[in-house]
This record gives C-alpha cells, sequence and structure tokens, in this order.
C-alpha cells in the first residue's frame, strides 16, 4: 500500500509542475453548469474491519435467543476503488468499483445454552483471511444533485452541499484455518479446518457532502450517508462437519437494516482538473432478522431465526481525481 500511495503522490505532484497555473487554481469556477463533463479517479483505502452474525435456537427466537455466533476481528484489507461519471449542471452520476484482499483477522466461534450468552459449551478460535484480490469487493452508482454553491452558473466551486441517492452492493468472502479449541470437547488445534463464510449486501444510500475553502486552493470536505434499508445474505462452507451439505452448509437472508458511511478530508488542487484528497472514512451497515437455513447431507433442511449479521470497516484513504 506504502508503494502504492507514493506512486499516486509522485504522479499528481509531476504533473502539476508542467501544468500548474493561477487560472481555475481554486476550483472549477472555469466551468459553467452548461457544459458536460467527465471525471475519473482512483481511491485506496487502508482499512481495518470486524464482521459477525448470530442465530437463535428455534424460528420463533429461542431459547436460546442467541444459540451460535461467529465474530471475524480486525480483517486488513488495502481497498482499491476505481469510479468515473458524468455531470451537467448540478446533477452527477458517478459509478464506482472497489476490490481488495483481507488479512490478519481472526474468528471467534461461540455456543450458548441458555439467553443472553449464558451457558457457554463451545468455544473456538482460528486464523482468519480473504487473500484473493478481490474477497472484498463492492460496486456503487449513485446520483448526486448540488443544492449549494457560490455562484448558480458556475459548474463547480469550492463552497458547496451535495444531495446524493445511490445503490451499493458488498461482498466479504472469508477463510478460516488453524482451528483451535478453548472450550468443550478436546482442547488445543484440531487439524484440516478450511471452512468459508461470504458477507453480501444489497444496500439502498441516501446522504449529503460538503466542502469548504480553508486557504488557497485547499479544501476541507466531508460526507455523511445513511443506508435507510438492505438486504443481507449470507453463504457458509462448514468443511468439517460432514453432515453438513457442502455447497452451501446453511444460508441467511434478513432484510430491514440499516447503517452508515462518513468520510472526513483534505482536498488540493493541484491544478483546476486534478485534485488530491486524504481523508478518513467509517463505514457501518447491520441486518435485521431473517432465516438461518441449514442444509444437512442427508438431505434435510432445518430452519431456525437468524439475528442479525454486521460489519464496521474503517480506516485512511488517498484519493486522486481528474476532469475532463
Amino acid at each position: 500500500m506504502k508503494q502504492r500511495v507514493a506512486f499516486s503522490i509522485i504522479i499528481a505532484l509531476l504533473t502539476a509542475s508542467v501544468s500548474f497555473s493561477d487560472d481555475g487554481l481554486y476550483g472549477y469556477s472555469a466551468k459553467r453548469g452548461g457544459d458536460v463533463l467527465f471525471f475519473i479517479g482512483e481511491k485506496t483505502w487502508q482499512s481495518t474491519g470486524d464482521d459477525k452474525w448470530d442465530i437463535a435456537g428455534t424460528k420463533s427466537g429461542g431459547p436460546p435467543n442467541i444459540l451460535s455466533e461467529l465474530e471475524f476481528l480486525g480483517l486488513e484489507s488495502t481497498v482499491y476503488e476505481i469510479y468515473g461519471g458524468i455531470r451537467q449542471g448540478r446533477g452527477a452520476l458517478t459509478l464506482g468499483y472497489g476490490f481488495g484482499s483481507m488479512h490478519g483477522g481472526i474468528s471467534k466461534d461461540s455456543d450458548y445454552l441458555r439467553d443472553n450468552r449464558q451457558g457457554l459449551f463451545s468455544l473456538s478460535t482460528a486464523d482468519a483471511d480473504g487473500k484473493d484480490w478481490n474477497n472484498l469487493n463492492y460496486w456503487n452508482i449513485d446520483y448526486s444533485y448540488r443544492l449549494l454553491t457560490n455562484e448558480l452558473e458556475e459548474y463547480y466551486n469550492e463552497r458547496y452541499l451535495d444531495m446524493l441517492i445511490g445503490y451499493q452492493e458488498w461482498h466479504e468472502k472469508i477463510t478460516m484455518t488453524n482451528g483451535v479449541q478453548k472450550f468443550g470437547g478436546t482442547l488445543g488445534p484440531f487439524s484440516g479446518l478450511n471452512s468459508k463464510y461470504e458477507f453480501i449486501w444489497r444496500s439502498m444510500r441516501i446522504g449529503l457532502e460538503g466542502g469548504l475553502p480553508i486557504y488557497k486552493g485547499f479544501l476541507l470536505k466531508g460526507n455523511t450517508i445513511f443506508i435507510p434499508y438492505n438486504k443481507y445474505e449470507g453463504r457458509g462452507i462448514w468443511n468439517l462437519r460432514t453432515d453438513f451439505r457442502q455447497d452451501p452448509s446453511f444460508e441467511h437472508k434478513a432484510s430491514g437494516g440499516s447503517g452508515v458511511q462518513l468520510e472526513a478530508s483534505l482536498l488540493y488542487y493541484i491544478y483546476s482538473e486534478l485534485s488530491m484528497d486524504f481523508g478518513y472514512r467509517y463505514w457501518y451497515i447491520q441486518s435485521g432478522k431473517g432465516d438461518d437455513t441449514t442444509y444437512f447431507s442427508n438431505g434435510s433442511v432445518s430452519v431456525t431465526q437468524f439475528n442479525e449479521a454486521a460489519n464496521e470497516r474503517q480506516g485512511f484513504f488517498l484519493d486522486i481525481k481528474y476532469i475532463f
């Protein structure tokens, strides 16, 4: 990640050294509202995340109200997001795709006999990773409309407020290896673990983004994006459970959850068409209740209540954007 960020900075500074001009330094005020403009960019996000889900003991919610809980902690990922779009006047349409691998995480699998995480009867841990280049991936499509700007006839100006509405689909596929039984059963490491779980989120997005000039080409930016509704799907393959079908062993489906994405950053206009943006992003999403469906190797099926899934990810990012 350090090499990628350094390369991005060097390219931006070299471009600035041959193209820098006082004209349009403080934004895109030379661009008129009637122009059709295109933009492209690349955002590198160095993030750390936690995921979890839990189920109840019966379809009606227990007892116990939490039968089994799986947590993934400390999943580190360098996410590369490529985006582009078109703007005319106050409206803009943006399409983006992000991808990255995950490493350095652990999983914690807990099972309980009584409500509210009481009566622990099994606890195991494992290494958790998603080492393929796209085991974390997502895509967004967003439409934004400029509510406030310095002058209505200007395309882009530093002081602005946009309203956004959009859609996002997010995937994380995690593999568990090197299992260790911590409580219940035969304690110690157990061999052969190669289980997988995939989180899939399909979400509506609404929010606001704003910018405020502070000093000669520098701009403070921020956004707040709410997720008022999402559909969640999870799939697991438990390779050591011979009583489970293996593709998949179980599925989770739920709807009605919510979430939020927050960003704050400092942007610098290298020149009128090129900007560099450094900031921090926080992302959280939670599902509603749904069904946990387990598929057994003998063909039978069991359904219990799926309580919730949650995903939290945060970290610093560097964003390079060009408009033409």
